[in-house]
């Protein structure tokens, strides 16, 4: 067995048995290239063994404060399945390792998306919901400890993502600009604003297009992009959260135990 099967193997291991790993062996991996090759095998034996599918793509790292803590210098992204889908709005605590909760607009494929496409193309192609992602580690202890190489092979930390009601906009709408304020139980949690992300959101989703392109991958109508969050991660408790957007409307979601 590969070193990477092996890695593969603890991750699944890791969702199928609710154990949290320790830590993941990053040393013989040179690169982001090689710890997504991981990600990748890893995504492939997950749609394998769950008849699950690629339903597109979330953007991590997307604030210069979150990237000076993992030592990098541009975002990482991970890969969303169906079942990271959340589609009725409730979830539950158990189900997940260490999460924490995000506040970020969900930009909807409308059309295959070309490789290295511009913002006007981007637009024109997509739709923005309003949207929060439950980032959630199978490493123990993860946030915010673990290393660029353990966070991109253990596919950028997905959990869930969730996305209200999506909106066309035009070229020329603004996005780097946009406020958003978390409640929790109907009291304030988190607020933040768009500029959070790479200054604005359009810049990571350019980003993301830009990188599957080199690899060969390609954003495809129907899939969903997380595009980054307005605030700093806070942990998911227990209780009902709702985000609330300029113009972009809200999301809600129920926590349970």
């Amino acid at each position: 067995m590969t070193k990477t099967q092996e890695i593969v193997s603890a991750l699944l291991s890791a969702r199928e048995e609710k154990t949290p790993l320790s830590s993941l062996e990053t040393e013989g991996f040179t690169g982001n290239h090689a710890f997504y090759s991981v990600q990748d095998e890893y995504i492939q034996r997950k749609l394998e063994n769950q008849n699950d599918r690629i339903a597109g793509y979330k953007i991590s790292l997307t604030n210069k404060g979150l990237q000076t803590v993992f030592q990098t210098d541009e975002p990482v992204y991970g890969t969303l399945t169906d079942e990271t889908l959340v589609k009725e709005g409730v979830l539950s605590r158990s189900d997940f390792f260490d999460p924490l909760l995000e506040a970020e607009l969900m930009f909807i494929v409308t059309e295959d998306i070309s490789p290295f496409a511009d913002p006007v193309e981007i637009i024109e192609k997509t739709m923005i919901a309003p949207g929060l992602e439950i980032p959630d580690s199978r490493i123990k202890n993860w946030y915010p400890k673990i290393s660029i190489g353990e966070l991109i092979m253990d596919n950028a930390v997905t959990g869930k993502v969730i996305a209200g009601r999506p909106i066309k906009v035009n070229s020329g709408t603004i996005l780097d600009n946009i406020s958003v304020t978390l409640y929790h139980n109907g009291e304030p949690a988190a607020e933040g604003k768009s500029s959070f992300v790479l200054e604005n959101p359009l810049n990571a989703v350019l980003w993301l297009n830009n990188s599957l392109s080199s690899q060969g991958k390609s954003l495809q109508k129907g899939m969903i992009i997380s595009s980054g969050t307005f605030i700093s991660p806070i942990p998911l408790v227990i209780g009902t959260y709702r985000a609330v957007f300029d113009v972009y409307g809200e999301v809600e979601l129920e926590v349970r135990e």
